[in-house]
């Protein structure tokens, strides 16, 4: 089972909501998603500033954004340094169960 948040040589891996919203919130992002359904959403997705409009993702509520991350069995990969420039290329929404077996 994956812990909270771990170290890896491919940066963070966390579940934790609070470490997930600090991280996009930091780099000005906002929780999205690409394609939601009336009961879901089925592509979570964080929408950041420097993104082109064309990319049309529609914000959603953290709540709403965390209820698919904790459905969909989620974990949020990110660096663990701020030495790049586009935030929107640096993390990873992945499966909890890959993410455990490779840390």
């Amino acid at each position: 089972m994956l812990n909270e948040t771990i170290d890896t040589n491919h940066g963070t891996v966390t579940t934790n909501h609070d470490a997930i919203m600090q991280w996009v919130e930091k780099h000005d992002g906002r929780p999205a998603t690409d394609e939601m359904t009336p009961h879901s959403i089925e592509y979570l997705r964080i929408k950041f500033p420097n993104m082109d409009d064309t990319d049309a993702l529609a914000t959603v509520g953290w709540r709403e954004w965390f209820e698919g991350f904790e459905a969909q069995e989620l974990a949020f990969v990110y660096p663990d340094h701020d030495e790049y420039d586009d935030p929107s290329q640096v993390y990873q929404l992945v499966d909890r169960t890959t993410a455990a077996e490779h840390t």
